[in-house]
């Protein structure tokens, strides 16, 4: 008796296991990310060496630190569950100084990393010609996208172009001092989180294929500060190069640059139903920083939508409950 409570007195005095550092590489202890993810725990540190890696992982442990030892180190052309490259299932995982290359699925929706979990964060990483740079479509939780370069990417179906970064209804998305160039379809960014802070980036539509906004902020607090937005010649029908739409809560548009050679597109067009912050912003003489017309006609539109499909519900409701009724009475069979 006394042995078994040393013992258990012993364990509880160890605490949890020490984190360890993983290394992927050729002649080293895991020859590619998906041998390290299987046994990789929570706190470790995976390092992986430069190299070409035609290979895909599933990391489900918390607090990883995921990161190349040098340059060129590249994930390409496997896709983990039809998903991504990296489906990455556990909370408070950063991935650093990786590039994720053509990275197709059936769906159309392939991404070079999914998030599945809470709260990650993407530093110093290359995407590059993938239908979906990074897919984060989670309740709550965050992404924070830094010093990142997405090239190429928006790859979809046809008839579904997609974005570079697709977050959904997170709590925060930060995206800062990265860079977008070169969508294939559709736009750079799109995101429904409760807030939403672009800093400091440039975002390109060079090719001129990015017939829509290069950003959507669907509702909540946005916050753009210190971007440069450089839109091609001859592409003047879309609404903004940043696109506010849905229930805003707060709208900030500060020290922005916008050069637009066809003219006449506002660097954010406003539907959000807030008064914005416009503050410091640089647009070309015949642009303004903050354009709020169509709002009116576009909220209306929103709200007879909305009673549409309440009306339909109820309609739907009605009837189920008529056709009960009448189960009940024995009309119908």
């Amino acid at each position: 008796m006394i042995g078994r409570l040393l013992a258990a007195a012993l364990l509880a005095s160890a605490g949890p296991a020490a984190a360890r550092t993983l290394e992927v590489g050729s002649g080293l202890a895991y020859a590619a990310p998906s041998e390290a993810a299987k046994v990789a725990t929570d706190g470790d540190s995976v390092t992986i060496a430069p190299g070409t890696y035609f290979d895909c992982a599933i990391w489900r442990a918390n607090g990883l630190t995921i990161a190349a030892t040098g340059p060129d180190v590249r994930i390409t052309d496997v896709a983990c569950q039809g998903k991504a490259a990296f489906v990455i299932g556990g909370n408070g995982v950063t991935v650093r100084g990786l590039s994720f290359m053509r990275i197709r699925v059936p769906d159309g929706n392939g991404a070079g990393i999914r998030a599945e979990g809470r709260d990650l964060t993407v530093e110093d990483s290359n995407f590059i010609n993938n239908e979906v740079a990074i897919l984060a479509g989670g309740q709550g939780g965050s992404l924070r996208i830094s010093g990142s370069t997405f090239t190429g990417n928006g790859a979809g179906p046809e008839n579904r172009p997609l974005n570079a970064v697709l977050a959904g209804p997170l709590e925060l998305v930060v995206v800062s001092h990265s860079v977008f160039g070169q969508a294939r379809s559709g736009g750079h960014i799109t995101s429904s989180a409760q807030r939403t802070e672009l800093i400091g980036n440039r975002l390109t539509d060079e090719g001129g294929r990015m017939t829509g906004p290069l950003v959507s902020i669907a509702g909540g607090t946005a916050v753009l500060d210190g971007n440069t937005v450089d839109l091609a010649p001859g592409a003047a029908d879309r609404p903004g190069a940043v696109l506010v739409f849905g229930d805003a809560e707060a709208l900030t548009v500060r020290g922005n640059t916008l050069v637009e050679p066809a003219g006449g597109v506002p660097l954010v067009r406003n539907w959000g139903g807030v008064t914005a912050i416009d503050e410091n912003n640089t647009v070309p003489a015949d642009a303004v920083a903050v354009s709020e017309s169509g709002a009116t006609y576009r909220r209306l539109r929103a709200r007879i939508a909305s009673l549409r499909d309440t009306a339909r519900g109820v309609a739907g409701a009605a009837k189920h409950d008529v056709a009960q009724v009448a189960r009940g009475l024995r009309l119908i069979p």
